[in-house]
């Protein structure tokens, strides 16, 4: 699992003479039944070194070869994606598993590429989740495709019943209607407690609800009206599912629910008048007087750039001096990532998307911007 935290590490730093080999890898073993993974990454190892320079070559197979070494052992803790950073030159060594696969993808750069990880984080917001039915609540937490469960609330009440004889009178029938509702208003009222706790100790900021939609329904009527705001989606679920289940159940609702949200922001980056930066050029204009307060960035553009070797300014590719400082510039394969790292970096919220024609049309990235 990658976090925020993890992220801005990497984007922290700075652009150098050094060769970072990072490592993105399908592993999921329904996928890979036979561990095709490593021959993948074998083929795409070999082509690296034989299309590096010269002056590389050396250093970049060095990284490689502790990549393979550590793949080859097949090591643990591994899920369905698997990336690797390694930079022998600085004896930096990063691996993080994911329950996500990645698109397999070898990069060679100055510093760590970012932008697979950027976009698996960007995707798959942390929710809080809760599952409701008569006697029951569980509390969860999902991020990057996994879940975990924080509270499983139930009534220690007697279960409604329509009396101890079985009886089907009106009057047992009544008796098991306000147990029923002692109940559930015992555990919702429970739940609640704990679901404001986790909220303020995660600081999440959105909620999905499963059940039945009777049970869904209840219980959302319970909650003040500031965490019925917070409620972005809702599935049907039983209360029993396991967290497995749960988590096939709610991940459309999710997608679905970030989909929603990235084409309303979206819209309003081209729909303002002022206040926005469209296209490489303008974006990284705003990066250098740090100045972006949310990016969006086409996930499969990748556009050269170049990069001051003095003060570290970002530019459109050229061939001229830097236009800050004077200072010569390095040419940069993947420019959109190096934008990404230096927005994280600056606090940036950035936005990962894969499709966005009127977006591809200005050069794949756009900015809302702080001021």
């Amino acid at each position: 699992m990658i976090t925020r935290h993890e992220l801005k590490e990497l984007a922290s730093f700075e652009i150098e003479d050094v060769n970072f080999v990072n490592l993105f890898l399908n592993v999921d073993p329904t996928e890979n039944p036979k561990d095709e993974w490593l021959v993948r990454f074998k083929n795409m190892a070999r082509d690296t070194i034989n299309n590096a320079k010269p002056d590389q070559k050396k250093k970049v197979q060095k990284d490689i070869e502790l990549i393979e070494k550590y793949l080859s052992d097949k090591p643990e803790g591994m899920k369905r994606g698997m990336a690797i950073i390694s930079c022998s030159e600085k004896g930096f060594w990063r691996v993080y598993h994911t329950a996500i696969p990645f698109l397999n993808k070898l990069v060679v750069d100055h510093d760590p590429f970012i932008k697979p990880l950027a976009a698996m984080v960007d995707l798959y917001q942390r929710y809080l989740v809760m599952v409701v039915d008569n006697t029951r609540a569980k509390v969860l937490i999902t991020r990057i495709g996994e879940i975990d469960e924080v509270n499983d609330v139930s009534s220690n009440l007697e279960d409604p019943n329509t009396g101890k004889d079985g009886s089907k009178s009106d009057a047992g029938a009544h008796r098991a209607d306000k147990q029923r509702d002692k109940v559930q208003k015992s555990v919702y009222k429970d739940a609640l407690k704990v679901v404001e706790v986790v909220l303020a100790e995660e600081g999440i900021k959105r909620i999905l609800l499963g059940g039945t939609d009777r049970s869904r329904a209840i219980f959302k009527d319970t909650l003040p009206l500031p965490l019925r705001e917070r409620v972005v989606g809702e599935f049907v679920v039983e209360a029993k599912s396991n967290k497995s289940e749960i988590l096939e159940r709610l991940m459309p609702v999710m997608q679905g629910v970030e989909y929603n949200f990235e084409r309303k922001a979206l819209d309003g980056l081209f729909d303002l008048n002022k206040g926005t930066a469209l296209g490489l050029s303008d974006v990284l204009t705003a990066l250098q007087q740090g100045n972006v307060h949310k990016m969006y960035v086409l996930s499969h553009v990748t556009t050269p750039g170049s990069s001051c070797t003095q003060c570290g300014a970002l530019t459109p590719e050229r061939d001229r001096p830097c236009p800050y400082c004077g200072s010569t510039m390095r040419h940069i394969n993947y420019m959109l990532d190096h934008a990404i790292q230096r927005a994280i970096d600056q606090g940036a919220r950035v936005d990962m998307l894969d499709e966005a024609p009127r977006l591809e049309k200005v050069g794949g990235i756009g900015a809302v911007l702080r001021y």
